[in-house]
This record gives C-alpha cells, sequence and structure tokens, in this order.
C-alpha cells in the first residue's frame, strides 16, 4: 500500500511539473522529523470536502504579476527608509532587499494547501532547494489580493526594528517580516473560494516563499548606515 501510495504521489508530481521538477515529496529529507508533506499527504489536487461549493482556485498570469509587483512595492518602502510605522520609530533602510519572483513549485504546493480549506500551515512545504515560509489569509468579503496582502503588511505598526538583526518569533508580526525577509527570493501562491456551512462565501488566500524567513537569531536584513 505505501509502495501504491508513492507511485501515485511521484506521478502525480510528474504531472504538474511536466518534468521541470522531479522532486519525491513523499521522501523529501527535509520533511522526514516532520509530518508528510504537503503534496505527499495531499496527493489529489482536487479540493477537500471541507471546501463545500468552491467555485473557484487559482489564479491568471494578470494576478500572478499583481502579487508580485505588490510584494515588491512593499520591500521597496521598506528598504528605501520610506516605511514610517513601527514600535521605537520608523523602519530603517535595507543594503540589500532584491525584488521577489514568481515561482511555479511554490505555487502548486501553495494551491494544494488551499484546496484543504483547513485552518493554520501545512507541516511541511520544503522543496529541495530550501526551506519554504508561508503567509495565510481568509476573507469572508470581497477583498482584492492586493489588500489582503497589505493586511499582512501593515503588522508593521507592532514591529520594533530593535529586532531587525536578530530575529525572535512573534504572531503579532510574522506575515510582515516574511514579506520584507531580505534573503526570500521566491513566492508562490494559490486560493481558492469556497462556501461555509453557514453560508458565508469565504477567500482563502496561502503565499509560500523561499527561501523561508523568520528564522530565530536571523537577521531580517542588513541595515543600512
Amino acid at each position: 500500500m505505501a509502495l501504491i501510495f508513492s507511485i501515485l504521489c511521484l506521478a502525480i508530481v510528474a504531472e504538474n511539473f511536466a518534468g521541470t521538477y522531479a522532486t519525491d515529496y513523499c521522501n523529501l529529507k527535509f520533511c522526514k522529523k516532520i509530518k508528510g508533506h504537503t503534496m505527499c499527504t495531499y496527493a489529489s489536487p482536487i479540493p477537500a470536502t471541507l471546501c463545500r461549493q468552491w467555485s473557484s482556485q487559482g489564479f491568471n498570469d494578470a494576478e500572478r504579476k499583481a502579487i508580485v509587483e505588490k510584494h515588491n512595492q512593499l520591500r521597496k518602502k521598506v528598504a528605501s527608509g520610506e516605511e514610517k510605522r513601527g514600535k521605537n520609530g520608523p523602519q530603517p533602510a535595507a543594503i540589500f532587499m532584491p525584488n521577489l519572483t514568481w515561482d511555479k513549485e511554490l505555487e502548486i504546493i501553495a494551491q494544494r494547501w488551499a484546496n484543504q480549506c483547513s485552518r493554520g500551515h501545512d507541516s511541511c512545504r520544503n522543496v529541495e532547494r530550501f526551506s519554504v515560509g508561508q503567509n495565510i489569509a481568509s476573507s469572508s468579503n470581497k477583498s482584492t489580493l492586493e489588500e489582503m496582502i497589505q493586511s499582512w503588511y501593515n503588522e508593521v505598526a507592532n514591529f520594533d526594528r530593535r529586532y531587525i538583526s536578530t530575529y525572535g518569533h512573534s504572531d503579532e508580526v510574522g506575515h510582515y517580516t516574511q514579506i520584507v525577509w531580505a534573503d526570500t527570493t521566491k513566492i508562490g501562491c494559490g486560493r481558492i473560494k469556497y462556501k461555509k456551512p453557514n453560508g458565508w462565501t469565504m477567500h482563502y488566500l496561502v503565499c509560500n516563499y523561499g527561501p523561508t524567513g523568520n528564522v530565530i537569531g536571523k537577521k531580517i536584513y542588513e541595515i543600512k548606515n
């Protein structure tokens, strides 16, 4: 049974990536000490039963571009020293904070988790190239993609600039710090629209980032003097 499941997982990966990635997610070394990888645990790309009456999933090219541009706009704002919010003063400028680029593999993994319509983060979403971070947003109104990303970034108002050089975990600002993590260069997101049992329509957005940010003890970015 285990062999059949592993083969099924690999077949789905091969189909999705069309030969670009040949990762065996069921045996990925980054996930051995954690619960299984999302692509292995949820082998089917079909939305789960929790995604009641789902009506759409994924993005078109224009939406992918909008997500990347919104992230890079916010990164540039911080890197240039234009962000005046934050605890203990405005955010200092960065020596270097590169633009993010879209990553298809991260997108597919993010979409697979979005298709579970499950609250919280998945256990393992890493790829062979690097560990992967994640931001999640859920909205019952008609928030745009840009507005959902902005809501993550707005945590900057609670971020203490003294911790830029040595990151310490905080649920209050983790979405913001992942967005501006300087060593992160790739992004891929997934989305699904579905109905909850109470009839509310939900918009569920998952963005995966690599290499991951929010590493305890590491710097978020190098401060420009």
